[in-house]
């Protein structure tokens, strides 16, 4: 997609029949899918990331209300593994959703189709 992109912004540099301002615009045009493509990238990274800040925030949640309001050195240590075992299970999850978004996220590239699907 770079490489059209660039190919396509040489096109517009190489007309000499364009103007300064005309060339800036074409190359403006040339650059849209691709940055069409990067904003989709990162929705769908920054969704991911989203999911997996909830899901540690729910864990944080399920510890806090199981703990009460002065817990001994014994229980801030088993509280803490109970949080830790849950953030590791949160990540573990989210690994595993990897493959089916790298793969969304190329059919969709592939595409051409850079809107995040619902």
């Amino acid at each position: 997609m770079q490489g059209d992109m660039h190919r396509c912004a040489a096109k517009c540099c190489d007309n000499n029949d364009l103007t300064v301002e005309k060339v800036h615009q074409c190359v403006e045009r040339c650059s849209i899918s691709l940055h069409q493509a990067q904003n989709f990238v990162q929705v769908e990274i920054d969704h991911m990331h989203n999911r997996l800040q909830r899901c540690v925030m729910q864990c944080n949640d399920e510890i806090k209300d199981k703990m009460g309001p002065n817990p001994n050195e014994n229980e801030v240590m088993r509280y803490t593994q109970m949080f830790e075992k849950c953030t590791v299970k949160c990540v573990d999850t989210h690994i595993d959703l990897i493959p089916n978004l790298l793969a969304r996220m190329k059919q969709v590239l592939a595409q051409g189709k850079q809107q995040a699907p619902m």
